[in-house]
């Protein structure tokens, strides 16, 4: 199948007054139509910068972009804000993390999904309207037409977060990017939009880039996993190769800190020591070195490559392969149960 998306070496600096940092490092994937693709991570390793990146949303004054993020064979980054535009809710959509700050509290729920059906398909207003029905009825939206005519204070989150879905779904994108669309809701709320999201996957055939730092959510949804740490990507394979032979140290410490089923409730969980470093404070060599319990001198000084240890399976550790027979495969099989 092909690749609606192919992001080869992006880089995100921003200008700060303490200087410049990179956010995004050399970060490299690809999404089929009808793929999804997670970006994983403890927050400040770059997911949601990335995200934003494939659509430009930064401030131009301060950032700078640098590689490729090609749609369909067109490099997004050489084209103008004009032409950018008629890409951004037409032909890619994004799902923020919280629905309030994607929906305008003073305009009805109806007014807005016209709003951006309007932008960019050539309907009188009276059809935008039928379609904003036809959308919420699709996200399983109660009483679609009443809400409508209401205003997003009047919904709960799990109704403003399917609002959101149908306006980022309103002109059929041939990508979606959901940023932690789950973030906040509850449990019972969050497996009906995992579910929705993987029904309109199967509906529009859309290539989906999702952001999460729940890895019993990747294991659910996620066809293939990016795993990122402080701007970089460490770790890039299929999901079932993941779970079974993580191969990066970060990889496996994340899985060991996410409860099982079968988790005791009275054992501490595993944890990551120390916190992701700031970009201000980017460590030489491995950028895991000072929270790797496997790290050597040289991991400290040597800059690991995002190499392939196995086909398919992308690592940047220089001990990937011994660290991936001492303890992946114990580690993936507790957080798939």
């Amino acid at each position: 199948m092909a690749f609606v998306l192919e992001v080869d070496d992006l880089r995100t600096r921003f200008t700060t007054e303490t200087g410049q940092v990179t956010a995004v490092d050399g970060v490299s994937f690809k999404v089929r139509a009808g793929e999804i693709v997670g970006l994983v991570g403890e927050s400040g390793c770059g997911k949601s910068v990335t995200a934003e990146s494939l659509m430009r949303l930064q401030d131009p004054d301060t950032t700078e972009y640098s590689g490729s993020v090609s749609f369909k064979g067109q490099n997004l980054l050489e084209v103008s804000e004009a032409q950018m535009r008629k890409y951004r809710g037409g032909r890619i959509s994004m799902v923020f993390q919280d629905p309030m700050s994607s929906l305008n509290p003073v305009f009805t729920i109806g007014n807005q999904l016209a709003e951006t059906i309007l932008a960019h398909e050539d309907v009188t207003k009276k059809q935008a309207m039928a379609r904003a029905l036809e959308l919420l009825e699709r996200t399983g939206i109660p009483e679609p037409a009443e809400r409508l005519g209401q205003y997003p204070h009047q919904l709960s989150g799990g109704q403003r977060q399917r609002v959101v879905i149908a306006m980022a779904l309103a002109c059929n994108p041939e990508l979606l990017i959901a940023d932690e669309p789950t973030t906040a809701l509850d449990v019972t709320t969050q497996e009906q939009i995992l579910d929705l999201i993987l029904k309109l996957r199967e509906d529009y055939a859309a290539g989906t880039v999702f952001i999460t730092h729940d890895l019993g959510v990747v294991a659910e949804v996620c066809d293939r996993v990016i795993v990122m740490y402080l701007g970089q990507v460490i770790e890039d394979t299929d999901v079932m190769t993941l779970f079974d032979k993580p191969a990066h140290p970060y990889t496996q410490g994340l899985m060991r800190s996410t409860p099982a089923l079968d988790t005791d409730p009275e054992v501490d969980l595993p944890v990551i020591p120390g916190t992701v470093p700031t970009l201000n404070n980017v460590p030489a060599g491995c950028r895991f070195a000072q929270r790797c319990p496997f790290a050597t001198d040289a991991c400290r000084s040597a800059v690991p490559e995002l190499r392939e240890i196995a086909p398919d399976h992308r690592v940047r550790c220089i001990r990937a392969e011994e660290i991936a027979a001492m303890d992946g495969q114990d580690a993936g099989k507790e957080t798939a149960q």
